[in-house]
């Protein structure tokens, strides 16, 4: 089971632990096939101000942001999407990915 949490709006901008690299949140609430089975993360990003490179989408969760630059718009829209997201994530059973530090580029 997740536990319940505030979710940052689409569209913020971050930097990860280790990595200056500023990253955009695309994605909450991810299930991916990891190489253990299923894992869940908090969030899918992509580069920033790069954005989508093909399909490529970084995973990783709430405790590895360092830095939040800017939050996405949010409204009541967003916050009803993040109380279904929560709702959601605490029948889950998948256990929570523990993602690697993403190394400079």
């Amino acid at each position: 089971m997740i536990e319940a949490q505030e979710f940052l709006p689409l569209g913020s901008v971050v930097s990860l632990e280790g990595n200056p690299k500023k990253m955009m949140v695309v994605g909450r609430a991810l299930i991916v096939d990891g190489e253990n089975g299923r894992e869940y993360y908090d969030y899918g990003f992509c580069l920033y101000p790069e954005g989508m490179l093909g399909d490529a989408v970084i995973y990783s969760n709430h405790e590895n942001i360092a830095e939040v630059h800017a939050k996405g718009f949010s409204n009541e829209d967003d916050m009803q999407a993040v109380s279904l997201i929560n709702e959601s994530l605490a029948g889950l059973d998948v256990p929570k990915a523990d993602p690697q530090p993403i190394s400079a580029w």
